[in-house]
């Protein structure tokens, strides 16, 4: 008789102790989850801070330059550092 109860009772220690066991495991799943996607939102709230901050940036700028009245060119000229050939010489 106390050998079945001995049985019985290890038998429902090692039940709850595969259950807790499988409970852990899952939670742990569901946490290492839960840290993957805060690190995605993360840079995702970086990279759209950064974009924010470029349009920002640059809206100011353009307003400034035309309160300003600088205009876009619509030809370039590039100019060499180099003195000319025929400068004089001092």
């Amino acid at each position: 008789m106390k050998n079945y109860i001995l049985i019985t009772i290890c038998g429902i220690i090692t039940a709850i102790s595969v259950f807790l066991t499988i409970g852990v495991a899952t939670s742990g799943a569901e946490v290492a989850k839960l840290d993957k996607t805060i690190v995605d939102l993360t840079n995702e709230k970086r990279i759209l801070e950064e974009n924010l901050v470029r349009g920002i940036s640059m809206s100011k700028l353009e307003e400034k330059s035309v309160e300003l009245g600088f205009v876009k060119p619509e030809n370039l000229v590039y100019i060499s550092g180099a003195a000319p050939k025929y400068a004089a010489k001092n």
